[in-house]
């Protein structure tokens, strides 16, 4: 796909004042190399180009841009994760569901983050003969085996680890957003409580409205993992 960059005339603070008072400051130059929507074209036929796929083949390139931006458009069935750990979010969603399903684009099997610390922990721990992924992440789960599930370490690591999956939400000044995403942050790690339950956004702002610490609702969490059972809790 040809890409082509533009360049955007932005304004910094002293050249937004100015322009108030009649200036002609011009602010600053801000180069764009490559940045489209994700959607069909409409003059798109079956014969031509899929320009979606097209798009989606460019950002998973080794090549800039590393950043996604998202709406509730790329919630689902979309994968952006090969070469980016970073998600704007253009606006914030109502459901902390729909915020971990956008970020789960770039959150997924191998991808950038894990890809990263694999090779910070273990790169020079290992002579590389052909795959130097592949031997990767057999070292490393060598490494893990016997001690944690079969999802470690492709799609998660147990420990701490260095390089994250990188969360951006501009918050601009008197935005609705900015309690908008204090209360998302806040049920984020309670959501699954209401797992199978009707009415589930009644439900957690009962619990919140009548706990003392979101710590305390912590022991009502439904562990679905057959490796942690014992220290699972049913609720009925």
């Amino acid at each position: 796909m040809k890409t082509h960059s533009a360049n955007y005339r932005v304004d910094t603070y002293k050249t937004f004042k100015s322009k108030i008072k009649g200036g002609k400051d011009k602010g600053i130059a801000l180069r764009s190399h490559f940045a489209v929507g994700f959607y069909k074209d409409e003059g798109e036929n079956q014969k031509g180009t899929d320009r979606k796929e097209s798009i989606r083949n460019s950002f998973n390139s080794p090549f800039r841009p590393f950043v996604l931006a998202t709406t509730s458009i790329g919630q689902e069935g979309l994968d952006f994760h090969f070469y980016c750990r970073k998600i704007m979010h253009w606006n914030l969603p109502s459901n902390p569901i729909d915020l971990e399903q956008r970020e789960g684009r770039i959150n997924r099997f191998k991808c950038l983050a894990i890809r990263q610390n694999i090779a910070l922990k273990f790169g020079e721990q290992i002579s590389f003969e052909k795959d130097i992924w592949e031997e990767l992440f057999d070292f490393a789960k060598q490494t893990y085996s016997g001690r944690y599930s079969e999802l470690i370490p492709f799609w998660c690591l147990p420990d701490d680890q260095e390089i994250k999956i990188e969360r951006i939400v501009p918050l601009y000044p008197m935005s609705k957003d900015i309690g908008s995403y204090q209360r998302l942050i806040k049920i984020l790690s309670l959501y699954r409580i209401t797992l199978g339950q009707a009415r589930q956004e009644e439900l957690l702002e009962y619990l919140l409205e009548n706990s003392d610490s979101s710590e305390d609702l912590k022991d009502l969490f439904i562990i679905l993992s057959p490796y942690y059972r014992e220290n699972s809790t049913i609720i009925l």
